[in-house]
């Protein structure tokens, strides 16, 4: 093959690559959330030299998902696959979801390089992230809107650098579905916390939170825009006739401690 139709050849891949890269974001998301990061640099983008190109493009990177590793044991090589992922964002994620494995090195290395991160849901990491390491990487993230904990703990401290840093934040999700809530000295400190120091909040979970009355009344008064509170789990919380009223009457999408989590996607 001569030298100008390996040229046109060329050409013709990329313009094709440019195509996929045009597909609507909705479309990419889609792609993305079915495949994952996992599956994208092991096999996805070695099945053709044009899908290689498309996924080495920073914007197939501004969605990172790696939480389909339960029951796999080898949490150094998706540590690799952790920094792979956002190193081939270039700085333009916004959105990351981790599961099973995240440490304090990942976490740290995620914000340091992903300043745009507007959503951060982290699950199942309870034995394996240090909860303090939440101070210094809400430092670095300053358009954070969402934040998703699932069974990973965060310190008083962390909640408190959370609305200090991170003033855009909107929704807080904090979901305790492994712990016994019954042995806990401090019930309301999560509580008071939030209403403390989130006072700008739209939506707040807090499933198999500790808190009690005192707590919940709390963040009524401390966060006076939530449209959207879940109280799923929540089994101290003891709602009288005027709590209930108070929280139909200030909050529109309300889920109480003892409605069904069966239909919830953790």
């Amino acid at each position: 093959m001569n030298r100008k139709a390996k040229g046109r050849n060329k050409n013709v891949a990329i313009a094709k690559s440019r195509q996929w890269l045009d597909l609507p974001e909705e479309i990419w998301e889609n792609i993305l959330n079915r495949l994952g990061a996992i599956e994208i640099l092991e096999n996805a983008q070695k099945v053709c030299t044009m899908w290689r190109r498309v996924f080495k493009d920073p914007f197939m990177w501004r969605i990172i998902d790696i939480s389909n590793c339960r029951g796999l044991s080898d949490s150094n090589h998706f540590q690799k696959i952790c920094s792979h992922a956002v190193d081939r964002s270039q700085g333009e994620l916004v959105d990351i979801r981790l599961a099973f494995f995240a440490t304090k090195e990942s976490l740290a290395y995620v914000a340091e390089r992903s300043r745009k991160l507007k959503r951060l849901r982290i699950a199942w990491c309870h034995s394996k992230l240090v909860p303090e390491v939440f101070v210094e990487v809400f430092q670095k993230l300053p358009l954070l809107e969402e934040l998703s904990l699932t069974d990973t703990a965060i310190t008083i401290k962390g909640i408190e650098a959370l609305g200090r840093f991170c003033p855009r934040l909107k929704s807080f999700e904090l979901k305790n579905v492994s712990y016994d809530i019954k042995s806990i000295d401090k019930p309301n400190d999560e509580a008071l916390a939030i209403a403390k120091n989130l006072p700008a909040l739209h939506h707040l979970q807090l499933i198999g939170n500790s808190m009690t009355n005192v707590g919940l009344r709390a963040i009524l008064d401390g966060c006076p825009i939530l449209v959207s509170l879940d109280l799923r789990g929540c089994f101290n919380v003891r709602l009288d006739k005027v709590l209930s009223s108070r929280i139909s009457q200030q909050i529109k999408d309300v889920k109480y401690p003892r409605d069904s989590l069966a239909s919830h996607n953790f």
